[in-house]
């Protein structure tokens, strides 16, 4: 039973840390940091935890029966779900934090699945991806003064260098052959297909919304008849060493597919689990739909369901559910310590001063009363044992020593010291014992 309890544990903490539902909205205020952080830590490092977890614990999961498919269609809805919130958001960071929260819940879809070898390829090509387009967010930042979407029109156009880059990591993000996350994403759907055709729909669904807002990124960047101005606060250029940084990322971006693709997914597979390679009808299928989504986003101007610019909504449920409650109850305990345990403990304090001067008093007249009635007692006692000892005890070793004296004077009345007298002393004691001799033989 044990094992369900750590599966359930590492679920919810995992879930937490990859910002899947219903825990997502976090990663939007973590977007008020620099993009270089972003860059690193909500693309490659501390929110790809979460997913990095759940698929070094899948087997875990499926031992359990209903931990590997609850974090299936828990990554599956937030792929969906957070790709619509991406496609409303209009600043450029916010659009990238959701998209991060999509591409992770096919991380946590694959882990879900048993497809563990494709859900690391997706891992690391979104990396590499999703590093790219927060450090060109990030260069656009520094220029502009801003990330609204509306004032980065034409962006791409006016710096080549980063618009050629993001754009290369804005097609792989689409899903667009041969870049890298068609392969990753289709490694993904290749296992999820096995496993339900519902969670294969709903991950091709989550691919088309992919395209969508990558389409929107491209239309604002590359949008003719418009120039991106610097607002107050930009500095109006991008240096050398802002630019170097995105051409390798860009490299990672359109070559890191091969993961996913044989031989490479085969060696993979055989390391981690998994699919060794996924059948050429699904790669054309999320080919073609990325491309076409892509193309009508071009030509179209792209949605902004207003619904879901809040993140929907997320941060005020858990407000709501969470921390209201706690705050409430935290009130709640605040009162309950001042009207009531304070106050028991101010009126035993109070009682305690009266309790000391009802002992004292006690001590003083009945304990000390008893002592001085015992020491009484005690020294006429004493006083009789005084008498005791000196007519009894006294009397009796002093008859006692008048004794030993006596004998002792008795004891040396022979030492005198005359030689005859020790002979005669000699023979006396000779004769006795002949006598004591010839008793005992005549009665033996």
């Amino acid at each position: 039973p044990w094992r369900h309890v750590a599966a359930a544990g590492i679920l919810v903490a995992a879930l937490g840390k990859a910002a899947q539902l219903p825990f997502s909205f976090w990663l939007s205020g973590a977007m008020k940091g620099p993009s270089p952080v972003s860059a690193l830590l909500h693309s490659a490092a501390m929110v790809a935890m979460g997913g990095y977890l759940l698929l070094r614990v899948e087997p875990l999961l499926a031992s359990t029966g209903w931990a590997g498919p609850a974090a299936a269609w828990i990554g599956v809805a937030t792929a969906v779900l957070m790709g619509i919130v991406a496609l409303a958001q209009r600043e450029l960071k916010q659009l990238l934090a959701a998209s991060t929260v999509a591409q992770l819940g096919f991380v946590v879809l694959a882990a879900g699945v048993g497809a563990a070898s494709g859900g690391a390829a997706h891992l690391v090509a979104h990396a590499s991806t999703k590093a790219l387009l927060f450090l060109a967010a990030g260069a656009w930042l520094t220029a502009l003064g801003t990330e609204e979407l509306t004032a980065l029109r034409g962006a791409g156009r006016r710096w080549r260098v980063v618009g050629v880059t993001a754009t290369v990591g804005a097609l792989a993000l689409a899903g667009i052959a041969p870049l890298s996350l068609w392969a990753t994403k289709d490694a993904v759907l290749a296992g999820a297909l096995e496993v339900s055709g519902l969670l294969y729909a709903a991950g091709l669904v989550a691919a088309a919304l992919s395209a969508a807002y990558a389409g929107k990124v491209l239309w604002t960047v590359w949008r003719r008849g418009a120039r991106a101005e610097a607002e107050p606060g930009g500095t109006g250029r991008v240096g050398v060493l802002e630019q170097a940084p995105l051409v390798v990322l860009a490299a990672g971006a359109a070559v890191l597919g091969a993961l996913a693709l044989p031989p490479v997914s085969r060696t993979l597979a055989g390391a981690l689990g998994g699919h060794g390679a996924v059948a050429p009808a699904e790669l054309l299928v999320s080919a073609a739909l990325a491309l076409v989504v892509l193309l009508l986003m071009l030509r179209l101007r792209a949605p902004e369901p207003g619904w879901a610019v809040r993140w929907l909504g997320l941060e005020a449920a858990a407000h709501a559910v969470v921390v209201r409650p706690a705050l409430g109850l935290a009130h709640a305990l605040a009162r309950f310590d001042d009207r009531v345990l304070d106050r028991a403990v101010t009126a035993a304090a109070g009682a305690v001063p009266g309790l000391a001067w009802a002992a004292a008093r006690f001590d003083d007249r009945v304990l000390d009363a008893g002592v001085e009635t015992t020491a009484h007692a005690a020294a006429a006692a004493g006083r009789g044992a005084a008498r005791l000892d000196d007519d009894v005890v006294d009397g009796a070793v002093e008859g006692f020593a008048g004794r030993v004296r006596r004998l002792g004077q008795l004891a040396r009345a022979p030492q005198t010291g005359a030689v005859h007298q020790y002979f005669l002393q000699a023979v006396v004691v000779l004769a006795v014992g002949v006598m004591a001799w010839s008793v005992y033989a005549v009665l033996g």
